[in-house]
């Protein structure tokens, strides 16, 4: 006896799996299902839904934290080496001071409460840098950190300046 042709026999499964057993194909849907229903906007009553916070406004955020490292180290070596020269333990608070305001500008930012605290940390970053960029470059050495500093200062002024990150705080009622 031979066995039908796919397709011909009614009695004959289709698949290659036999009758009775669950072939490989994708699962059916059972009759009558329905997706959830999906709802957009937050609960009733609790006001329009949060914007999502932009990309220039994280990598801002970041970019504070990075810059807040390096004053943060540079800092630990001005402390280090007041030792040997007393003034340098005011440029030790002073990087000291700029770790801090660039870290609480970060987490403001990150949080939606604002972004001119870590607009005034990337200027004065970025000031502080051009300042000992130029010093180094008089005494006939070049400071590739210092220019690190500098860009990293700017770009956080340019990135919080952004329409994007402008409407992110504009929509907290923030600046």
């Amino acid at each position: 006896m031979t066995t039908p042709t796919p397709g011909s026999d009614p009695n004959y499964p289709q698949g290659g799996a036999p009758q009775g057993q669950p072939g490989w194909g994708a699962p059916q849907q059972p009759q009558g299902y329905q997706p959830a229903p999906s709802y957009s906007g937050g609960p009733a009553g609790y006001g329009a839904p949060a914007s999502a916070r932009p990309p220039q406004v994280l990598v801002a955020a970041i970019l504070g934290f990075v810059v807040a490292l390096f004053a943060l180290l540079a800092a630990l070596g001005l402390f280090a080496l007041s030792t040997l020269l007393g003034i340098l333990a005011l440029f030790g608070v002073l990087y000291l001071a700029l770790a801090a305001v660039n870290i609480w500008g970060g987490v403001v930012a990150i949080m939606g409460n604002g972004s001119s605290v870590l607009k005034g940390a990337g200027i004065a970053t970025a000031v502080l840098a051009l300042i000992g960029l130029i010093l180094a470059l008089t005494q006939g050495s070049f400071s590739f950190l210092s220019l690190l500093l500098v860009a990293a200062g700017v770009a956080i002024f340019f990135l919080l300046n952004q329409p994007a990150s402008q409407q992110f705080f504009a929509s907290r009622g923030k600046k």
